[in-house]
């Protein structure tokens, strides 16, 4: 059966082509997750949120928004971004380094270590980025989109795409450079 065919089934409610299409983009998932990493979530929460985008680009595509691998991708890669982003936003940090009150008795030293460790190695990031590859490292960890990055510094969307791929390479760098990963 052809792609086409078994989108078509897979919009009308057929399971077994949604299931085929699941399958068949699923190294296109793979691919798209090793390279983020969701702050406080396991490994397998990246390929999770790929899998949702690909289930949500195959609910939605449409003939004519061009050529479904082409759409897959970018649906996979805007659904893990933006768990990544989620995860990453201040507003969440504190969900993210949650202890229940009735277990304050088990937070160690290496808890409070680990939470300085995040802290420190922020800062070795930001200490390696110039003023306005930070300042555009600050927005997207806020949680915005590349086009409000654009707006908010007066840039085109291209230049800040190219500058948040410089910050990762930059922040790959101080991470290889860990010990502990």
């Amino acid at each position: 059966m052809s792609e086409k065919q078994l989108l078509q089934k897979a919009a009308a409610g057929d399971k077994g082509a949604m299931e085929e299409l699941l399958i068949a983009y699923m190294g296109m998932v793979k691919a798209l997750a090793r390279r983020y990493y969701i702050v406080g979530a396991a490994s397998e929460d990246a390929w999770q949120e790929g899998m949702i985008g690909l289930y949500k680009a195959i609910c939605t595509y449409k003939e004519e928004k061009g050529k479904f691998s082409a759409y897959a991708y970018a649906c996979i890669k805007a659904n893990i971004l933006d768990a990544v982003k989620a995860a990453s936003r201040e507003k969440n940090r504190p969900l993210n380094n949650y202890v229940p009150l009735e277990n304050t008795e088990l937070v160690s030293s290496d808890d409070l270590t680990d939470d300085i460790g995040d802290r420190q190695l922020m800062e070795r990031i930001r200490a390696g980025l110039n003023g306005e590859e930070e300042k555009i490292f600050e927005l997207w960890a806020e949680g915005c989109s590349y086009a409000e990055i654009a707006e908010e510094i007066k840039k085109s969307v291209k230049y800040v795409d190219n500058a948040l791929q410089r910050i990762r390479r930059k922040a790959k760098k101080i991470l290889s450079g860990r010990e502990d990963i």
